[in-house]
């Protein structure tokens, strides 16, 4: 049973079983007293303390400063089931706090390594509010699809809340997250267009394949309410077509312009066709040409399926490889990156997307293992 502060309603989270008043230092009630004599501890101030249950029941009690707040509950015989089996010993995650970050920058003491190892079992845990960028990535875009997976299995709350920005491929993986489409839709629409292409000489680039009406089908998975989902949460990146420059969007009037606006950002030449698409009276292509990892905030979490300067991506294991910085994106310099671009525009088997997806949620996981706490 997790509990919080009535008052706290942030996303930063310390061990129940850890904190006392009001200093909420993180020191485990068996091993400290709660004050040096019953004189003492009588003369300090009453404090008062609500605790909540998932259900929305509350109770408000009082302890005095240096009390454990977990024997505070045990202290007035509380209705909360199932907290406290481990006796303060940090057996589990199962008990704990979630405040907003104004309070937890009070806490003096700084989270012990122990503490963090325990949390990072805690449901939806994160550090504060992250942000989300994929790179363009054309039909690679499945191992974004991967790790996006994996982040929704392990830090739901974060994919839920966070701000997302993409190019190209990367913007439509990112309005189906700001706009709530089930990823498994959208991998299914990937594959059917990998597929299709696949069925014609030149792949993509033959002229009888439209990779623009496969897009356009695929978005109309998006929901009717879509841009009011998407504005001020949803960052898409474009080229404008008369001076190259790029710019970020963030508001649209209506479902269609949220809609024009991603076929804008994914429209490449020749491969997407020869007539530049419009979006509020002005031409533009592809917004990876000028910035295809778009960051807009921080802290963010970047997301490629090329190798490159990237929280999450494909790394080498045998050598450190020099990195080159285009359009917005430190990529490295192998063959195997080479390779990796050559794929995104020309489809690997449905087998080669299977294991790109694969690989995608391993690297994720991989990264979140790495950090107790996302930024």
């Amino acid at each position: 049973m997790a509990l919080s502060s009535l008052v706290s309603s942030g996303v930063l989270l310390r061990g129940l079983c850890r904190l006392t008043l009001p200093r909420l230092s993180a020191v485990a009630p068996s091993r400290v007293p709660f004050c040096a004599s019953t004189a003492a501890r009588a003369q300090k101030e009453w404090i008062e303390v609500t605790y909540q249950k998932a259900d929305g029941t509350s109770y408000t009690v009082q302890g005095k400063e240096g009390d454990n707040l977990l024997d505070v509950a045990i202290n007035n015989d509380l209705d909360l089931d199932g907290f406290g089996a481990c006796e303060g010993t940090l057996a589990c995650s199962t008990c704990h706090l979630v405040f907003k970050k104004e309070d937890f920058d009070n806490i003096e003491e700084m989270c012990t390594d122990e503490e963090l190892d325990m949390l990072d079992l805690a449901y939806g845990l994160t550090d504060e509010d992250v942000s989300l960028s994929l790179s363009g990535s054309g039909f690679l875009g499945v191992y974004q699809l991967g790790a996006l997976e994996c982040l929704h299995h392990h830090t739901p709350k974060l994919v839920q809340n966070a701000s997302v920005a993409g190019a190209s491929a990367g913007a439509l993986l990112a309005a189906c997250i700001a706009c709530g489409v089930p990823l498994g839709i959208v991998k299914s629409s990937f594959i059917e267009t990998a597929i299709a292409a696949q069925l014609w000489t030149m792949g993509p680039f033959n002229p009888n394949f439209k990779v623009e009406d496969f897009v356009k089908s695929g978005l109309e998975a998006l929901p009717h309410d879509a841009h009011l989902r998407a504005n001020g949460r949803l960052f898409i990146s474009v080229t404008r077509v008369k001076d190259l420059k790029n710019e970020i969007v963030s508001h649209w009037d209506s479902r269609e312009d949220l809609i024009q606006c991603l076929l804008c950002s994914c429209f490449l030449p020749i491969f997407s066709g020869v007539i530049f698409p419009v979006f509020r009276g002005e031409k533009y292509i592809d917004g990876g040409f000028t910035n295809n990892l778009p960051i807009v905030q921080m802290p963010t979490i970047t997301i490629s399926p090329f190798e490159g300067i990237v929280d999450i991506c494909p790394k080498s294991v045998k050598s450190k490889p020099r990195y080159v910085k285009i359009a917005n994106e430190e990529l490295a310099l192998t063959m195997t990156n080479i390779s990796r671009f050559v794929r995104a525009l020309f489809p690997p088997t449905v087998e080669g997307l299977e294991s790109l997806h694969h690989a995608g949620y391993n690297d994720a996981y991989n990264f979140i293992r790495k950090k107790k706490n996302l930024s």
